[in-house]
């Protein structure tokens, strides 16, 4: 598969945002609070490693198979009350800035689905961005099951 300088660097793009969502969810894990948030952390984690081995799949000239499993999305209990505390303030810093990083990656997925030419790769990276989306919704749970959103 021959692509052109505009789709190289678009994946380029898309390779440097999933490391470094990789690294944010790595290091935001070993800082959260709550066990359930650290476990989401480490879960999406390995989700953005999928991610990354795709797009180097797709820089090869392969494109992935896609997965047609549908995992159901995890459910939380409260562990913060209403009220704020450090801990909470912490886990819900680092909530938001994951939710806001799964946005922009997102978006950036949208922009590259309608710059490729191939269409099995303009499948895949919306398939990926789904999966983008369904990250930001198990972030938005978490944080609604305990009162921060």
């Amino acid at each position: 598969m021959e692509f052109t300088e505009k789709e190289k660097t678009m994946l380029e793009e898309l390779k440097s945002h999933e490391k470094l969502c990789i690294e944010k969810y790595k290091r935001h894990s070993e800082c959260a609070n709550d066990a359930q948030l650290k476990s989401l952390f480490q879960g999406l984690s390995e989700e953005e490693s999928k991610h990354l081995s795709s797009l180097d799949q797709i820089g090869m000239g392969t494109v992935p198979p896609m997965s047609n499993e549908e995992k159901p999305l995890p459910t939380f209990t409260a562990k913060y009350k209403a009220m704020l505390s450090p801990e909470k303030t912490a886990d819900m810093y680092l909530c938001n800035d994951l939710l806001s990083g799964e946005k922009q990656v997102s978006h950036m997925y949208d922009t590259a689905t309608f710059e490729f030419r191939d269409q099995n790769v303009r499948n895949f990276l919306n398939h990926i961005q789904k999966e983008e989306q369904k990250h930001g919704k198990m972030i938005y749970d978490y944080m609604t099951a305990n009162g921060m959103y």
